[in-house]
């Protein structure tokens, strides 16, 4: 009973995540759309004329950063995980492949054209970069290394490194719900703009940070009351 309960419970939030994902898809294709368009720089200040690296760069940003909050979520499903080891391996090279991809593209384009938040914005979305390119490295390593417990906690952090860009127009989107959107400006110079910098990462981080020690302090606990 317990099991049925955990699948439905599990089931039920994978369909509100991607009832809530469907924009946010929608919205990764529009822009590969127009990032393909002969006057992309016209329709979006993403891209830009004579600005070929840039542009490709976001292109490979947009379109991998989509495919991986997309497909992320699969991964942490345990049946799936221990009824179909090749998928998990196959997926998971996958994963780490789009979160490599995702991080690289987005450092490249950063420097290169900056953010329209200005200086802040851009050191805040290229540590995120960071962190979420060093998540998939070291996903992989401890994969290749058969460390259990590294790839574990690994793997938590890229989940929700993987879902930021997700998580950061779900903040947007119930901020203008319950505010109207109080603090924010059109460049983003507004005090919730400028938290949002690193809310949608930084705390969910910390979180997870959190879980791993009081996890693997459960464990060690457990391991000297019967040793």
């Amino acid at each position: 009973m317990r099991n049925l309960t955990s699948r439905v419970a599990t089931g039920l939030v994978l369909i509100v995540f991607y009832l809530t994902l469907l924009p946010f898809l929608m919205h990764g294709l529009g822009m590969i759309g127009v990032g393909l368009s002969e006057d992309a720089a016209r329709q979006s200040y993403l891209f830009s004329d004579r600005q070929d690296v840039g542009n490709a760069a976001m292109m490979l940003h947009i379109f991998a950063g989509t495919l991986l909050v997309a497909l992320v979520p699969l991964q942490l499903l345990r049946g799936l995980r221990l009824r179909f080891i090749g998928f998990h391996r196959m997926l998971g090279g996958l994963l780490v492949t789009l979160a490599l991809i995702t991080g690289l593209a987005g450092m490249t384009y950063i420097p290169l054209r900056g953010t329209i938040g200005g200086p802040l914005m851009s050191a805040a979305f290229f540590l995120y970069g960071l962190c979420l390119f060093t998540a998939g490295l070291m996903v992989a390593r401890m994969a290749l290394i058969r460390g259990r417990a590294g790839h574990w906690a690994w793997g938590l952090r890229l989940f929700w490194l993987a879902l930021g860009s997700w998580l950061y127009r779900v903040h947007y989107t119930l901020w203008y719900l319950l505010t109207g959107g109080v603090g924010s400006e059109p460049d983003f110079s507004g005090p919730f703009d400028l938290v949002q910098n690193f809310a949608f990462f930084v705390p969910y981080l910390l979180v997870v940070q959190f879980w791993i020690a009081r996890k693997r302090s459960s464990h060690q606990a457990a391991l000297v009351i019967n040793p």
